[in-house]
């Protein structure tokens, strides 16, 4: 037992091999730590980074405002009444937390439940999160893009109450599945398991046409195991067609609620990612 926990290889569905632990191949939880200035990352990562950047510098203003957006998303879902929170993605913001973020809103968030899919990310977060003051929380490893895997671990008996309204944060959850089917199945089979009242928060990183772009991508992800799939704004409203979303919709991530944290509206050009909330009637 690690804090809790079983240990990693314990905890994964049987069907699915965990990436390698390898800090030579960056990871987008890693090197999303690395542009939003946090310390969890290695030489991989940072080189990844300054890869993407170089080839767009925007890529700073766009981590930037996606961290941004995530604090934002955390409290409105707290002041709509939302005291359990599930965060399924590759983006897991070790510096500046969302747990942080809910327990300020709300001091009565009853828990916190991250899912990780590299061990790395899982031991830093394992390491960093649970246990603080403020709301319960508890890491976990596995695929993100299996939800119906994740939710059926014994780990999570007793930490969330699905006949309660359920805050499911999916931070580079969809923009991570390269199949549309998948990540469309994906989305259903969470919302179809939270109760009515749930909300569900998401961001979508956009295609750049940019051939630069597109090539340093290609040669500093793994996109074999990372699945990272930019899609227009027009692709993305179609993945996602027929749920509701709150006001303002699903729209650049810098025009949504702007609170004056993170880069706002005047950079919404520059800022490669859409985001929203559904609700669950």
């Amino acid at each position: 037992m690690v804090d809790g926990h079983t240990p990693w290889d314990q905890e994964l569905a049987s069907n699915w091999e965990p990436p390698q632990i390898d800090t030579s191949v960056p990871h987008p939880n890693r090197m999303f730590n690395y542009l939003i200035g946090g310390k969890d990352h290695f030489k991989a990562d940072r080189d990844a980074a300054e890869a993407l950047i170089k080839a767009r510098p925007d890529t700073v203003i766009t981590a930037r405002a996606a961290e941004a957006f995530t604090r934002r998303a955390v409290r409105k879902l707290a002041e709509h009444g939302i005291r359990q929170f599930l965060q399924m993605g590759a983006a897991i913001t070790i510096a500046n937390s969302n747990d942080q973020a809910a327990g300020e809103s709300a001091p009565d968030t009853r828990t916190f439940v991250y899912v990780a899919d590299d061990p790395i990310s899982l031991a830093h977060a394992r390491a960093l999160l649970v246990g603080r003051p403020g709301p319960p929380v508890t890491v976990i490893g596995g695929n993100f893009r299996e939800p119906q895997d994740i939710l059926s671990r014994p780990g999570l008996i007793g930490k969330l109450d699905f006949d309660q309204p359920v805050g499911l944060l999916l931070f580079g959850m969809l923009d991570y599945i390269a199949s549309d089917r998948r990540a469309r199945r994906a989305l259903d089979y969470l919302m179809q398991r939270v109760a009515p009242d749930s909300m569900a928060a998401l961001f979508h990183v956009v295609e750049v046409e940019s051939e630069e772009v597109n090539n340093a991508l290609d040669k500093t992800l793994a996109q074999d195991q990372i699945e990272l799939t930019p899609r227009t704004a027009q692709h993305v409203h179609e993945l996602v067609d027929g749920y509701e979303f709150i006001d303002p919709g699903l729209v650049p991530i810098t025009n949504w609620h702007p609170d004056g944290t993170g880069p706002g509206p005047e950079l919404a050009e520059r800022t490669a990612a859409i985001g929203g909330v559904i609700i669950k009637r």
